[in-house]
C-alpha cells in the first residue's frame, strides 16, 4: 500500500498466473486490508469496496481469465461508491 499525494491509499493486486477464484481471493485478501471476516467471494468484495473504499485507489494487474466476473463488480462498487478508483492494467 502507497499514499498518493492526496491521502488516497494506492493498492496493487498482481494475479499473474492466477485461474480460480479462490486464489483471486487469496490475492485479493494479501493486497487488501480485509478483515479475517472477509467472505471470499465478489458479493463479500463488493460489500468491503463499497463501505470502506472511498479513498482507495486500486490497480488490478494481469487479471486475464479471472477478470470478467470482477470488472463487472469493481464498475459497480466504483459507480456507487464516490471516491473509488479501480483500473485494470493487463499489460504483460
Amino acid at each position: 500500500m502507497k499514499k498518493g499525494r492526496t491521502g488516497r491509499r494506492i493498492y496493487t493486486v498482481d494475479l499473474a498466473g492466477v485461474r480460480s477464484a479462490a486464489k483471486m481471493h487469496d490475492a485479493i485478501a494479501a493486497a487488501l486490508p480485509l478483515s479475517g471476516h472477509y467472505g471470499r467471494n465478489l458479493d463479500a468484495f463488493h460489500d468491503v469496496l463499497t463501505e470502506y473504499g472511498g479513498n482507495w485507489r486500486i490497480v488490478f494487474r494481469n487479471a486475464g481469465a479471472v477478470a470478467k466476473r470482477l470488472r463487472t463488480v469493481c464498475a459497480d462498487a466504483v459507480e456507487e461508491t464516490p471516491g473509488l478508483q479501480i483500473s485494470f492494467d493487463d499489460r504483460d
